[in-house]
């Protein structure tokens, strides 16, 4: 193994943590937002679907840069 696998497992480990914290976050605020305004329940519904398609945008960017660097190493 060398060090390209090593960066590559750490680069989608890394982002796949992150990913993780940000959609608890993104689900959490919604929730807490859908409480305070039933309301709203359709629009933040909506933002929140946008929000988790950008975030897992992120964790899509890490596994195509450690394709990457297997690759041209």
């Amino acid at each position: 193994m060398n060090s390209a696998h090593l960066a590559s497992g750490l680069a989608i480990g890394l982002a796949a943590l992150g990913v993780s914290f940000s959609l608890a976050i993104v689900y959490y605020k919604t929730l807490d937002s859908i409480t305070r305004q039933p309301e709203l329940l359709g629009t933040l519904r909506v933002l929140m679907f946008v929000g988790f398609a950008f975030v897992e945008a992120i964790a899509l960017y890490a596994l195509v840069i450690s394709f990457l660097l297997i690759q041209v190493h």
